[in-house]
């Protein structure tokens, strides 16, 4: 099991979907309390609804669940899973406020990929509002570039960023935009 411990008595480690969703529970209402409207609700026919949760139940693909703790309270969390074979996809990652400006977004970054490279990923994928510097800021500080802007049905305007492993990998990429470094 991951586990990495910080300074300020503080320590991340993978957590179970019981942890996740109790922390997600308590704190996601808050943390995400700026958004200008709630997600739109669809309605779903109950057979698929059935399936989706069968989906999300049954964990085939890879998934990564990490909590951070301040002591042994939950002050934040990652989750992810795989896309394919090489990439994994940061779903969602939240320092709750009372904990941030402390650098633990930034470690939180730095296990996610740590725990990914060791398992073999080759591309670390998200999307982010625009407006959010928070974010943004320490994914291209540790090398995430970015690699598109679209409209998301859900969340609006966001922008994709990548993170490549390997540095041909990187360069590669450069090119193929138009840059040559």
């Amino acid at each position: 099991m991951f586990s990495k411990q910080l300074s300020n008595n503080c320590f991340i480690r993978e957590a179970s979907t019981e942890e996740l969703n109790a922390c997600l529970d308590k704190h996601f209402e808050k943390v995400y309390a700026n958004r200008a409207s709630s997600m739109p609700e669809f309605a779903v026919d109950p057979k698929s609804l059935e399936k989706i949760k069968l989906r999300k139940d049954a964990d085939r693909r890879y998934r990564l669940k990490l909590l951070i703790f301040h002591e042994n309270e939950a002050i934040g969390w990652h989750y992810g899973y795989s896309t394919d074979s090489e990439t994994y996809y940061m779903q969602n990652s939240a320092v709750i406020a009372e904990h941030r400006n402390k650098g633990l977004y930034g470690n939180l970054l730095s296990a996610v990929l740590e725990k990914t490279g060791e398992d073999g990923f080759q591309v670390v994928t998200s999307i982010h509002h625009p407006n959010n510097p928070a974010v943004l800021i320490p994914k291209l500080k540790n090398g995430f570039v970015i690699s598109g802007m679209y409209i998301h049905e859900r969340f609006k305007s966001v922008i994709e960023l990548k993170y490549f492993f390997s540095a041909d990998r990187r360069k590669n990429y450069n090119q193929t935009i138009g840059l040559d470094i």
